[in-house]
């Protein structure tokens, strides 16, 4: 554009000040405001992507093993897929929505977390919930986030959102993140890890090389 260092410099602080952008190392992004959205409006929207993404997260989990899912809609629909492809599974989750789709599958062992009950997220939250995970050993945890991004990490809208995240984290061997494509690139307000905690993302066709 023309201008100095210096000058750039002096206008991301006036946007700061201003409140259109939040600053980072190296640069800045966008200070949008996030509109809160229940589970039952989040998970009709990107259906398509988080059932392709689904299908393919299937593909990393063997028979006879123990995953956990957290309350995110992607898991929601990853749990849908389970339902019909597994037969000797242990699935650990704080989704009551999770637990009605697979209450009475054949060979399915659910284990609830119990804990403090969200309606509108239709999960168990609270450090109460986050307690059983000192005594099982998972073998991946599937991730869903509000954010992914290089210089941020992992993020979400809410804290009582990342309390069970985390736990389910350090309970497990390997983290894999599923996300839909237009989470990649976002940083959402409260961050819970940094990207290279996670083994692997698992994303839709939708994803740019970028």
């Amino acid at each position: 554009m023309d201008v100095s260092a210096k000058t750039i410099r002096r206008n991301l602080e006036n946007m700061e000040q201003q409140g259109l952008i939040r600053r980072t190392r190296g640069g800045a992004f966008l200070n949008e405001k996030e509109e809160y959205r229940p589970f039952d409006i989040r998970g009709a929207q990107e259906r398509e992507s988080k059932q392709e993404i689904a299908e393919f997260a299937a593909s990393f989990i063997e028979e006879g093993q123990a995953i956990a899912l957290d309350s995110g809609t992607t898991s929601y629909e990853l749990a849908r897929v389970i339902k019909h492809k597994f037969q000797n599974l242990t699935v650990v989750t704080n989704s009551v929505a999770i637990v009605n789709e697979l209450a009475g599958a054949r060979g399915i062992t659910i284990i609830a977390t119990g804990g403090v009950y969200r309606a509108e997220e239709m999960a168990f939250v609270s450090e109460m919930a986050g307690l059983i995970f000192e005594k099982l050993n998972i073998h991946t945890f599937f991730l869903t986030t509000c954010g992914i991004s290089v210089d941020r990490g992992i993020t979400y809208q809410r804290m009582d959102e990342i309390i069970v995240q985390e736990k389910m984290m350090e309970a497990s061997d390997q983290t894999y993140v599923i996300t839909d494509s237009s989470k990649l690139g976002v940083n959402s307000l409260v961050k819970m890890c940094d990207i290279d905690r996670v083994s692997r993302i698992i994303t839709d066709s939708k994803a740019t090389e970028e």
